[in-house]
């Protein structure tokens, strides 16, 4: 199974939170019910310009910001990051959750090449890790706790090893830098049927028998319905008529290597990350073994391992015992005046 498919649903929902607001970077978005004006965000979190690599070519993130009158904002906030061909949506009610149990602001972002952020032709965690650097210096966030679920961890890893003081502690979900089970690796054909099969839908069709139209292709890859409903959902009709894929397909072919194969090559020679470091890990999932944690020690020196009881998706699985744990691992801040 693929690290990561979801059905991503826009439509925000309930009132669990008192302002949660979809932002993007470029133009506020906002419901009258729940309104946070960017220049709110900018004077409620920290404000030390920070400075920039450019040379990944950072884009603009679409995010969602969530808070609580409780909200302690003068604390680095937690941004988060999902997993591999997912986007945002489908940490909305983790979020929600985390916000209201916790005293950390939290932004989610759709990361590059998924969900409404834009599509861009380089996709490696080098890549991600540039764009959140960005997002902090055009809201002028001088650290954060970074959380990265797969994909979105390997990212988080490689911010805080390449910018540590950017990263006041990592939160990485079932991901290390080590190897990945084999079935993941393989998943690589998949992406490739979804650069391929979009070609052969007559533009004439509507979104709902284009997506009929690709399901054979799909049956052949997945191992549940369920699973093959949630690929097929990722399909958009286009404005000319022809359709495609909410993620980037083939950017994320041409990074798979520095994403998935090979990624710890891209951490040799950079120095470990002396912050906390909490991994939390599904017990019915290969991603995290034993060896990998030993791998995941010589980058993170200060790590807590917590096995949870489930798979891939573990705030999924197991959403009040993935709430706790990070609750409590943000609970104190070393980046807070006094």
């Amino acid at each position: 199974m693929v690290c990561g498919i979801c059905l991503l649903t826009r439509k925000l929902s309930g009132s669990v939170i008192s302002s949660i607001t979809s932002f993007s970077i470029a133009s506020v978005k906002s419901n009258s019910k729940f309104s946070v004006s960017k220049k709110h965000l900018r004077r409620s979190l920290c404000s030390t310009r920070i400075h920039l690599n450019r040379s990944y070519g950072s884009v603009k993130m679409d995010y969602t910001l969530y808070e609580m009158p409780h909200s302690q904002l003068n604390s680095p906030p937690i941004l988060l990051m999902h997993g591999l061909n997912l986007s945002r949506s489908s940490w909305r009610r983790t979020a929600r959750h985390l916000v209201k149990q916790g005293s950390r602001l939290m932004i989610s972002v759709d990361a590059r090449n998924h969900g409404r952020s834009p599509h861009s032709a380089g996709h490696t965690p080098a890549h991600m890790a540039a764009d959140v650097e960005a997002f902090m210096a055009d809201h002028k966030l001088n650290r954060i706790v970074a959380l990265g679920h797969s994909m979105g961890g390997r990212a988080m890893m490689t911010l805080a090893l390449t910018k540590p003081k950017l990263v006041e502690r990592a939160i990485i979900v079932d991901i290390t830098p080590g190897p990945l089970p084999d079935d993941v690796v393989k998943a690589l054909e998949l992406f490739k049927v979804m650069v391929s099969v979009v070609s052969t839908i007559p533009k004439d069709f509507s979104l709902s028998k284009g997506r009929k139209h690709i399901i054979p292709e799909f049956s052949k890859l997945v191992k549940s319905d369920h699973d093959l409903l949630l690929i097929i959902q990722n399909l958009r009709k286009l404005d000319d008529g022809s359709f495609g894929w909410s993620v980037n397909a083939q950017a994320i072919i041409d990074g798979w290597d520095a994403t998935m194969v090979n990624y710890e090559q891209t951490l040799q020679g950079l120095q470990p990350y002396q912050g906390e470091t909490l991994l939390i890990a599904a017990k019915n999932e290969s991603f995290v073994t034993p060896a990998n944690v030993d791998t995941m020690r010589k980058y993170f020196p200060k790590l807590h391992v917590e096995y949870l009881d489930a798979e891939h998706k573990v705030h999924i699985d197991q959403p009040h015992k993935f709430v706790k744990l990070v609750v409590d691992f943000t609970k104190s801040c070393t980046a807070c005046p006094l």
